[in-house]
């Protein structure tokens, strides 16, 4: 007798897993869910990408984690003394004229990351059920019926895509490297 019910079930774990990134926002720390993507998904967006240029770039983030932490660290404080500021416009500075992302990566790997934040990015529960308690007359003029499946489809069509496509100061971009690394690691493929 074959593997193909332990198979199916492996995959079907691998479907429905879910983790969480945590991803900054205007100086906040916002979590998201997401999932693995399926390996057509995969392919199609490693089509696009250059894992040489993706690992370029953390080798360059590598550099500068320290100043990096500080950056983040200031940025997150409501009210800086004079000296954080003028730490805080320094490290701005420097990171600056030693780290663009431009000259990292191409278009195709930026357009690929992006794409990967759309398919992983997921609605969780608790937004089905608010969308579906605040916008079930709108999933029903789309879909005909304003069931959980169809909630899901709304949200990600009119809530998840324009938030990635919309967004500014490589938002896109880092919720698709974060959702990637998510998708790849061992605790998304320990199931399968």
């Amino acid at each position: 007798m074959s593997d193909l019910f332990e198979v199916r079930q492996k995959t079907e774990e691998g479907t429905n897993w879910r983790g969480e990134i945590t991803v900054p926002i205007d100086g906040e720390s916002k979590t998201l869910t997401v999932r693995q993507l399926n390996d057509t998904e995969f392919w199609e967006i490693g089509s696009h990408i250059d894992f040489d240029e993706l690992e370029s770039l953390e080798e360059v983030e590598d550099l500068d984690e320290d100043k990096v932490d500080e950056l983040r660290e200031l940025t997150e404080k409501e009210d800086l003394t004079d000296e954080e500021s003028e730490r805080l416009a320094e490290l701005e500075a420097e990171l600056d004229t030693e780290f663009s992302i431009f000259d990292e990566i191409s278009m195709d790997t930026f357009l690929g990351i992006k794409n990967t934040a759309k398919y992983c990015v997921e609605p969780d529960e608790n937004d089905v059920a608010s969308a579906m308690a605040d916008h079930a007359a709108e999933v029903e003029e789309t879909y005909g019926v304003a069931d959980h499946e169809n909630t899901r489809k709304w949200l990600n069509k009119n809530v998840i895509h324009p938030m990635i496509d919309d967004s500014t100061n490589l938002t896109s971009f880092i919720i698709g490297m974060k959702a990637l690394e998510a998708t790849l690691d061992d605790e998304g493929n320990s199931e399968n």
